[in-house]
């Protein structure tokens, strides 16, 4: 086993980045002259998932599944697999997780090709776990689209397979497939269908698109339609491109590999990795670590570009107490890159903390007015001393208040010392009535901040705007 900072310097050189896809105790480098796979997540009705677990694995050339968490992004999440064995044997799981990290839709293809030198696009589709409504007829359910790669010269064909299967007993053997390829998107050659049973044995179309003769991106629609004429669609783009273009991987997203430096000696029965950016309310995703021996690490792809990312790692114990916490802020993710990030974990119980450390104590906090009417406006100020030598001018303040009642300005902030308390002062907006519109703030120690806080609140009554 790599020491740790061996793996640090391994992280950094990228050589452990194929291990760490694998999330698993053992890990083999990827073979010679693979190929690629591009993923692409997507769900035809609407599911809060918050993340999707996609798990790849082959029976002859993987001794281990490989899995990776991706943020979800609207309906939609992405990663690409490089460097994989060739193979056609492969079978693609996706399983999309909300709140607490409960598996609300999932997806499954099967015999999926890997080819030297080629990344073959699989457009897979999550649908709901749980079954829809009893009806008449339900609507047919597309379960992947797969290409041979993602990109094709001009004039070149390629063949396309769809998969789709009937939530009606007995009207999946006899599904309908059409593929249509946008106006002066070349045309399907020709298509042929092979019947299936159920969910388990989908039926599949299997399509010839030969390209038009100019480079340009494509759109394809597939058409799946069951013996009563209910239909569901789903499109998908193929890039015509120079043969010298034909094959690159490009994505619009960043990852980020997670490793725990500093394992604790105590027994940790599991680690949740959340991610999140200041200022992005969309970005919020909490993810398991998997640990390898004392080692736990993550990979986490499809997180949009951006700065100020912010990494907090939570160890907790079989009872649920948390034992270790680690925290990475102010990072960044660029556009097909991973961001490598080696967190030290420090132990979480705050009271051995206190003993070297205290919280801030919040001397003052004012309003201009507790009563007011939509629209106005309201200054709130906090003042806090920390009693710990020089923590009182690193305090730092965390204003909320509910949106669906008030909104708060930027808050205008001065540094204290030992004996002066430091400030924070906000602006107020009232934007709508309320029986009682809470404000909070929270003083947060400048050594300790996530563990030695201080919460004060002011209460604000609303009433409509005067005529």
């Amino acid at each position: 086993m790599l020491s740790l900072p061996a793996i640090a310097r391994e992280l950094k050189a990228g050589s452990l980045l194929a291990c760490l896809w694998a999330l698993a105790p053992a890990c083999e480098p990827p073979a010679p002259g693979g190929g690629n796979i591009n993923i692409i997540a997507r769900s035809l009705s609407a599911t809060p998932a918050t993340w999707v677990r996609c798990t790849l694995q082959s029976p002859t050339v993987l001794s281990k599944p490989l899995t990776i968490p991706l943020l979800a992004k609207g309906d939609q999440a992405s990663t690409v697999f490089k460097n994989l064995p060739v193979a056609n044997d492969y079978l693609l799981t996706a399983d999309a997780l909300g709140s607490g990290n409960v598996i609300l839709a999932h997806g499954v293809v099967a015999a999926v090709s890997i080819v030297k030198g080629k990344t073959t696009q699989v457009i897979i589709y999550l649908n709901p776990v749980t079954p829809p409504k009893p009806s008449v007829n339900s609507s047919p359910l597309i379960d992947a689209i797969t290409l041979p790669t993602d990109a094709v010269a001009p004039g070149g064909q390629v063949t396309f397979i769809g998969v789709a299967h009937d939530p009606e007993p007995g009207q999946t053997a006899t599904l309908a497939f059409s593929w249509l390829p946008a106006a002066a998107c070349g045309i399907i050659a020709q298509a042929r269908n092979v019947p299936g049973t159920d969910g388990n044995h989908p039926s599949q179309s299997l399509a010839t698109w030969i390209a038009p003769q100019k480079q340009v991106t494509c759109q394809i629609t597939l058409t799946v339609q069951d013996v009563l004429g209910l239909a569901t669609s789903a499109s998908f783009t193929v890039r015509v491109a120079a043969a010298s273009d034909t094959n690159p991987i490009t994505v619009s997203t960043g990852s980020v590999t997670i490793v725990v430096q500093a394992p604790p000696t105590k027994s940790i029965a599991s680690m949740m990795l959340n991610i999140s950016q200041s200022g992005t309310p969309e970005v919020d995703i909490t993810v398991p670590l998997v640990q390898d021996g004392t080692q736990w690490s993550a990979l986490v792809s499809g997180l949009p570009v951006g700065t100020d990312y912010v990494f907090n790692l939570s160890a907790t114990a079989s009872d649920g107490t948390e034992l270790y916490h680690g925290i990475a802020t102010g990072q960044t993710i660029e556009k097909n890159k991973t961001a490598d990030i080696v967190i030290d974990m420090n132990q979480s119980n705050p009271t051995p903390a206190s003993l070297y450390d205290t919280a801030p104590v919040i001397n003052s906090l004012t309003a201009t007015a507790t009563s007011v009417s939509k629209n106005d406006t309201v200054v709130i100020k906090i003042g806090a001393l920390d009693h710990d030598a020089g923590d009182t001018a690193g305090i730092a303040w965390d204003w909320t208040v509910p949106s669906s009642c008030g909104a708060l300005s930027a808050p205008v902030n001065t540094a204290g010392d030992d004996a002066t308390p430091s400030t924070s002062t906000v602006v107020f907006t009232a934007t709508a009535a309320s029986a009682g519109c809470q404000v909070s703030v929270t003083a947060m120690d400048a050594r300790l901040p996530l563990y030695l806080q201080s919460v004060g609140t002011v209460t604000i009554q609303i009433a409509d705007a005067t005529p």
